[in-house]
């Protein structure tokens, strides 16, 4: 299936590892020039590195921005205008080490921490691209969020909160860009098998005697019991829905979230 992507320039954060560094492999294939865009040079290198022509390191802080504006001028000065956008930076703040907490052991700066990194990453970055992808008549925007932002768990909430509120960012901005040709729309996947999730996974009873590569599967029962489909979701999995919405493909489609989570969320 051709997704007419070739030649256009995609900037995806959080990009020098997991699903950030998934989604940039899978639009590279598909031809597209990537600014991968996260704050540690050396790892962003190594994989930019490796992608060779069309690849770009832009090093940045998405919850800085300044860092981030000097970052999207490098990317553009590089590659061209930016067309397609993938917010992928996100994940728990913590300032207590613990990172699924109760609620009642959150504190407030945690709780804008969260928020700042999965919500305020993805305003700052559509509020530099979207004018002028409406400008130029054709963008696309692609938030990746979670289960938890549907599903939420008992612990972690500010996470499923700030996730649920990147979903209604993407909503409202889907409305606002529509008719400029800006399409705006949500990947969720749940479970996925990152080396962050593995590093998490580790430190959990019973983890011992499971080698690294086997973590996110050994204890897919006791985190994700709802997955239908029996296995860890993968970074493959979500950047293969990426470049579905980022094509000419999904060019009806926007305001949509695309759960890649096996069957884990119980409800349509």
């Amino acid at each position: 299936m051709d997704t007419h992507l070739t030649g256009r320039v995609a900037l995806v954060t959080g990009a020098s590892q997991g699903i950030g560094e998934g989604i940039a492999r899978a639009l590279h294939r598909e031809g597209v020039k990537v600014a991968l865009l996260a704050r540690d040079e050396g790892r962003l290198a190594g994989v930019v590195d490796s992608l060779g022509k069309g690849a770009f390191a832009a090093v940045g802080d998405v919850t800085n921005a300044d860092s981030l504006s000097a970052a999207i001028r490098a990317a553009e000065r590089a590659l061209g205008p930016i067309d397609i956008a993938v917010n992928n930076a996100g994940g728990l703040r913590s300032s207590t080490g613990g990172l699924f907490r109760p609620f009642e052991e959150v504190p407030d700066d945690d709780w804008q921490a969260t928020f700042d990194l999965n919500v305020l990453s993805a305003v700052r970055v559509a509020r530099a691209l979207a004018p002028g992808m409406a400008e130029r008549g054709w963008g696309r925007i692609i938030n990746i969020s979670s289960e938890s932002g549907m599903q939420p768990d008992p612990i972690a909430i500010e996470y499923g909160a700030a996730k649920g509120a990147l979903n209604v960012l993407s909503k409202g901005l889907a409305k606002a860009y529509a008719d400029r040709g800006v399409l705006v729309n949500v990947v969720s996947p749940a479970y996925v098998d990152t080396p962050i999730l593995r590093d998490v996974l580790s430190q959990q009873d019973g983890a011992e005697a499971v080698p690294p590569d086997g973590l996110a599967a050994h204890f897919l029962s006791a985190f994700r019991p709802n997955i239908g489909l029996g296995r860890p979701c993968t970074p493959e999995d979500v950047a293969a829905a990426v470049v579905f919405l980022a094509s000419e493909n999904a060019s009806f489609i926007t305001g949509a979230n695309l759960r890649v989570d096996g069957g884990s969320v119980t409800t349509l």
